[in-house]
This record gives structure tokens, C-alpha cells and sequence, in this order.
């Protein structure tokens, strides 16, 4: 879980940080201060990496903005899928971009085996589109790992049994999902409902729409 505000500096000119310094002092004192946090971030995905070596497959909800992005992560493959809620410039995200290389780099070199040695950088697939179940699972993801945080010292391990998704796990989430689907969505009081969709004029679904009604107990 990474958010852009951990690797990124925003400081006042008015901050106590730059009082007495020159502009040039001022742009280094940043600079030194970007890439201490970008080392830091990039040392927090290579553990990710290593922690769930695996995994063929390693889901990273990328939070910038208002928004979430999510990134598939193929570690062995060397490649990057990007799945975006909306059409992003790749501009916008490019420095996590960078990040992920700079990680993916750190887990080579700690032993993570890849399929091509020689590739120096990650292979980036994007724009595909983030659908609503798949957002959904962003967001189970990230209830199910805890607090969300944006200091990575308070996550000085990752530990495997926290990465276990079990059977009853699994029928729980699927469960989740079918309520979310129903009563959200389905249902004409729904926070998601769209009046104007397929969903909610078609005739044949009217028993879909209908189901709580009908599923009603005295």
C-alpha cells in the first residue's frame, strides 16, 4: 500500500525548515530530502517483493490525488500492469513508475529471481480499465492488511501468514461481494444503483431488482 504524499515533498516557503536559507540551499535541502523518501518507499516494495516471492502476481493500490490506482506487479515476469479508474496521462504517475523500478532493481540484486537477467527495466502494460468488482477488491485488500499508513518504518516486517487467504477467507469475501452487489447496486435504493443502466430498465431483470421484495420477511 503506497500513497504519493510518502514520496513526495511539499514544504512552505515559510516553512522553519528553509528560515535562513539560501534558494539554492532551499532546492538542495528538497532534493535531499525527495530522495531520502523515495529510497525509503523503494525499500519498502522491494521487502513486498521478496516477503511474496511466491506469488506470481503482487497487487499494489497506489493512492495519488484523490484516487487509487492499482498495479499488478509480476516480479519474475518483469512486468507492470496498470489498471486506472479513469484515462490518467501516464505523466501523472510516472515517478511511482520509477519507484517500482528502482524496487524491482533492490529485489534483483537481494536474490528475487526474474526470467531475464538482462532486462534492466520493467515492462509496463496500460491503460486497462479498473472495473467496480475489481475496485472492490482493492478495497477488501487494503481492510483486510490493516490500517492504512503512510509511514513505512511502522512496517518494519511483512509477516507471511498475514498474506494467508484461506478457504473461509475466501467464501467470506465472496459473500461480501454478492451483498455489495445486491443490496448496492441491484436494489433501486442503492448507493450505486443507476436508474439510467441496463440493469435498472430491462424487464428481465426485474426479479434481480425486485429480490429483497420478494425475499422480505414479515
Amino acid at each position: 500500500m503506497v500513497c504519493e504524499m510518502a514520496h513526495t515533498v511539499r514544504i512552505s516557503e515559510d516553512s522553519a525548515v528553509l528560515k535562513n536559507k539560501t534558494p539554492q540551499e532551499k532546492k538542495d535541502y528538497i532534493e535531499r530530502l525527495h530522495k531520502r523518501k523515495m529510497a525509503k518507499v523503494g525499500n519498502y516494495l522491494a521487502t513486498s517483493f521478496l516477503a511474496h516471492s511466491d506469488k506470481r502476481v503482487i497487487m499494489v493500490p497506489y493512492h495519488f490525488g484523490e484516487h487509487y490506482i492499482l498495479f499488478l506487479v509480476y516480479p519474475t515476469d518483469q512486468t507492470v500492469v496498470v489498471l486506472v479508474p479513469a484515462d490518467y496521462d501516464k505523466d501523472a504517475y510516472m515517478e511511482f513508475l520509477c519507484l517500482l523500478n528502482l524496487a524491482h532493481g533492490r529485489y534483483k540484486k537481494r536474490g528475487g529471481y526474474v526470467k531475464n537477467p538482462s532486462r534492466e527495466k520493467l515492462y509496463i502494460r496500460g491503460h486497462w480499465p479498473l472495473d467496480e468488482p475489481m475496485r472492490y477488491y482493492v478495497c477488501e485488500m487494503l481492510r483486510v492488511n490493516g490500517r492504512y499508513r503512510t509511514e513505512f518504518t511502522d512496517l518494519p516486517s511483512i509477516p507471511y501468514s498475514g498474506s494467508l487467504f484461506d478457504q473461509k477467507t475466501l467464501i467470506n469475501l465472496c459473500a461480501d461481494l454478492c451483498w455489495f452487489i445486491r443490496c448496492d447496486i441491484c436494489n433501486h435504493l442503492g448507493e450505486f444503483h443507476d436508474p439510467h443502466s441496463e440493469l435498472a430498465t430491462d424487464p428481465k431483470f426485474k426479479n434481480l431488482r425486485e429480490w429483497e421484495r420478494q425475499h422480505a420477511v414479515d
